[in-house]
């Protein structure tokens, strides 16, 4: 396992997509203040922290919910390539030749992402909160007097929201064990699960199914309202399953299926 995950890193390290999708988060990192800024100052908007989600350096902890359509499918997009191309151009075999194990095969691939995906998610945040801080100042939070501990429990939640979408697009990968397949897949079902709380909420008894899906948490919750804290738990038990659940699935299905 040890030595799968070496290999994964110097794969990272030397790969163009990843050296890209950072690239891609620094520049949303800065866009979207300069662009909040340059709106405030040229036209007079006044930044709104309902609408805006993100207002000042306090509120910038939420630049990953402020940036969750972006989060969703560029993250979505670069596992679908980072494992698609494994089954694409055939290495995966390699891999498997040297009686390396699918689950651990699978499990470096997972861990890997997650990886990925908390330095690019902690780096978005950092230069957001700096630069948003630069341009508006620090600030506060209305309708919460402590920041740190608004801080902590929020970000914690997105992170971990974040981390299950993470491992269901890696799921999906396996499942489709094609890039192409992978990138429409993981595109269709972030579109379908965006559309799901209008869909069930006309059927009562359908109306808790939207709440199992961690995108519906990213895509929909206001983490600046009053009753937020107490959703939390709920946040991190979906995270969770959905971790685990999307991982065994993935699993299964890749140890039955023939690699060519």
């Amino acid at each position: 396992m040890f030595n799968l995950l070496t290999a994964e890193k110097l794969k990272i390290i030397k790969s163009r997509k990843m050296w890209f999708v950072l690239g891609l988060v620094i520049f949303l990192a800065v866009y979207l203040p300069i662009n909040d800024y340059s709106m405030h100052i040229n036209y007079g908007k006044i930044m709104n922290l309902r609408r805006d989600t993100v207002i000042n350096g306090a509120t910038a902890i939420m630049i990953a919910k402020k940036a969750n359509g972006f989060i969703l499918v560029i993250f979505g997009a670069f596992v679908s390539l980072y494992i698609g191309e494994e089954f694409q151009y055939g290495t995966i075999r390699n891999a498997l030749s040297l009686g390396r194990s699918r689950t651990k095969y699978y499990l470096s691939k997972l861990v890997t992402a997650e990886i990925i995906t908390l330095f690019l998610t902690l780096l978005l945040t950092i230069l957001g909160v700096s630069i948003y801080t630069l341009c508006f100042g620090f600030g506060q939070i209305e309708g919460f007097s402590n920041v740190w501990e608004f801080w902590t429990k929020v970000f914690f939640a997105e992170l971990l929201l974040t981390l299950a979408a993470t491992a269901t697009s890696v799921a999906l990968t396996f499942i489709v064990r094609n890039t192409s397949l992978a990138l429409i897949t993981t595109f269709v079902y972030t579109l379908l699960v965006a559309f799901l709380p209008g869909i069930f909420n006309r059927y009562e008894s359908l109306s808790f199914l939207p709440e199992w899906f961690v995108q519906t948490w990213l895509i929909y919750t206001d983490f600046a309202s009053s009753g937020i804290y107490a959703k939390i738990p709920q946040m991190i038990v979906v995270s969770l399953v959905t971790i685990v659940v999307s991982s065994a699935i993935g699993m299964m299905v890749f140890q039955k299926s023939d690699i060519k």
